[in-house]
């Protein structure tokens, strides 16, 4: 019950309800066909063969059925004409599920289940089988729907046993097309090695104009949303406004006045140092001009230079604090902008990514030319 209860697919019959029944029956309630099964309406055609192009309507059906279970690791073991049912409008609906078993991708199956008419030669020679004893019963059922007889039949067990080990079987009427009964004869190779899987069989270009217009489509309910959803032409003009007026131009005159200072504080320091700096910008995994937002040792918008990074006595601060003593003001102007920018962005980058990505963008120069500035040249 847990089995078909999980199975949900177009040419699957549907499953409502199951209970167990004064504790030893089990009562399972699935979709009405009003066809009835394949069986049936074979013994209702009199003999008269179904077109071709009906054949291959069901046969596209029954593999992406087929297909389905395999995708999802289920083993179907009872594929016959009889568990084939069929709706008002004969459209395929493959049932029965009692002897279904669910496989790893690599296991196989032992027991000795099935109709003996549909069992593959492996399982008749108590071989391990798997996914590919579905395809031979499927090629049977598609022999039967085409001759209206069964591929192997025989007076007794062994007999029948014998024409299925030699794959011995009658030819399909000569009204069906070459096409056809190669691809039904494919699936009842003896070897499971040299039949076609379900995919196989599903992307065969004779099959393709029937797959095509019967393979369901996915249902936009069960389609698990990605984070990145798509936005719509309304919302992106709204949050385009918005970025707009949150970044003014005054905060882009700043930046860039921020990078020129930024940049003659770094033309004024020694070779060395210059060294030091571009190889703190690769650790840090950005280049260019734009870093003054994404410094790793910036906290809560101040400018703290790393403690690290300078001696007492050094040249380099003796350097700094000669520019410092130069333009006190201009530089203590630029610290204010930069800490209210900083805290600005980082406020947008938390609230929204698709925002936080536009700033780069628009407001700042590209990653590949701008320099990352270290905080010894934070002042």
């Amino acid at each position: 019950m847990a089995l078909i209860a999980r199975l949900q697919h177009p040419f699957i019959v549907e499953f409502k309800e199951a209970w167990v029944e004064k504790g030893c029956y089990v009562c399972i309630v699935t979709g009405y066909c009003e066809g009835g099964d394949m069986a049936e309406l074979m013994k209702r055609s009199n003999g008269t063969y179904f077109p071709e192009e009906k054949l291959l309507k069901w046969f596209s059906q029954l593999i992406l059925a087929v297909e389905y279970l395999h995708s999802n690791f289920v083993l179907h073991r009872d594929l016959k004409c009889s568990n084939i049912f069929l709706t008002k409008d004969q459209d395929i609906r493959l049932g029965d599920f009692g002897l279904a078993k669910t496989l790893k991708a690599d296991d196989l199956a032992s027991s000795v289940v099935g109709t003996p008419n549909y069992m593959c030669p492996e399982l008749l020679a108590d071989i391990p089988y798997g996914f590919k004893s579905d395809i031979w019963s499927l090629g049977c059922c598609m022999y039967e729907m085409a001759a209206h007889r069964p591929a192997f039949k025989a007076f007794d067990m062994a007999g029948l046993i014998s024409k299925i080990n030699r794959s011995s079987m009658g030819p399909l009427p000569p009204c069906y097309s070459p096409s056809m009964k190669v691809l039904i004869k494919s699936m009842l190779r003896k070897n499971p090695e040299h039949r076609p899987n379900a995919s196989e069989v599903v992307r065969h270009s004779y099959l393709q104009p029937y797959i095509n217009q019967y393979r369901p489509s996915p249902d936009p309910s069960s389609v698990t949303r990605t984070p990145e959803k798509p936005i719509s032409r309304g919302s992106q003009k709204n949050m385009s406004d918005s970025q707009n007026s949150s970044v003014s131009s005054s905060d882009i005159d700043s930046l860039h006045s921020s990078e020129r200072i930024t940049s003659g504080l770094a033309l004024n320091s020694d070779n060395k140092m210059a060294e030091s700096d571009s190889a703190s910008t690769d650790d840090v995994g950005f280049d260019g001009n734009c870093s003054e937002l994404h410094t790793p040792d910036e906290k809560d918008g101040s400018d703290v230079p790393n403690a690290g990074t300078y001696k007492q006595g050094s040249p380099n601060s003796v350097h700094v604090d000669q520019q410092r003593k130069v333009e006190p003001k201009q530089l203590k102007t630029v610290k204010n902008i930069l800490g209210v920018l900083k805290e600005e962005v980082k406020l947008r980058k938390s609230s929204s990514p698709v925002r936080g990505s536009r700033i780069k963008t628009t407001a700042l120069p590209s990653d590949r030319n701008a320099i990352d500035p270290s905080p010894k040249f934070q002042v």
